[in-house]
C-alpha cells in the first residue's frame, strides 16, 4: 500500500497531457504570429497598390492613352485581389485565434486539474499517514500492556 501511495504522490498522469497541449498551444501561438507577418505584408502591399492605382489615374486623366488604361485596369485588378486576399488571412486569422484561446484554456483547466490533484493526493497521505502512525502506536500500546500483565 505504501508503495502504491508513494506512486500516486510522486508521478502525474496529467503531466504529459499538459506537455502535450502546451506543445499544440506553442504550434498554434507561432502560427498566429506568422499570420500577423502576413497581414502586416498584406496591408504594406495594398498600401503600395494604392498609391499606384492613384498614380495611374493621375497619369490616365492627364494622357488617356490606351497603355496608361490598361496600367490602370492592372493595378486596380492587383489591388482587388490583394483586398481579397487581406479579408480571407483576416477571417483565419481569427479562426485561429479562438483556436488559440480556447487551447489557453484548456492548458489552464489541466493545470487547474493537477494543481487540485496534487492537493487531494497531499491531504489523503497526511491522513493515510496519521492513522497509519496511530494503527502503530496502538499496537506498541497493546505490547507494552501485554508485557506488564504477563510479568515480563
Amino acid at each position: 500500500m505504501k508503495k502504491n501511495v508513494d506512486r500516486i504522490s510522486t508521478r502525474s498522469i496529467a503531466s504529459g497531457e499538459i506537455k502535450e497541449q502546451q506543445s499544440l498551444l506553442d504550434t498554434a501561438e507561432r502560427k498566429l504570429a506568422k499570420m500577423g507577418q502576413h497581414i502586416e505584408r498584406i496591408r504594406v502591399k495594398i498600401l503600395e497598390l494604392r498609391r499606384q492605382a492613384v498614380d495611374a489615374r493621375r497619369q490616365h486623366k492627364e494622357q488617356g492613352t490606351t497603355k496608361t488604361k490598361r496600367a490602370l485596369t492592372s493595378v486596380l485588378k492587383k489591388l482587388d485581389a490583394a483586398l481579397e486576399q487581406r479579408d480571407m488571412t483576416l477571417s483565419d486569422s481569427r479562426e485561429l485565434k479562438l483556436v488559440v484561446r480556447e487551447q489557453r484554456a484548456v492548458c489552464r483547466s489541466l493545470e487547474r486539474k493537477e494543481e487540485a490533484r496534487q492537493k487531494a493526493v497531499a491531504v489523503f497521505l497526511k491522513e493515510w499517514e496519521r492513522s497509519y502512525d496511530r494503527e502503530v502506536r496502538m499496537k506498541a500500546k497493546n505490547i507494552r500492556k501485554r508485557n506488564r500483565m504477563g510479568g515480563m
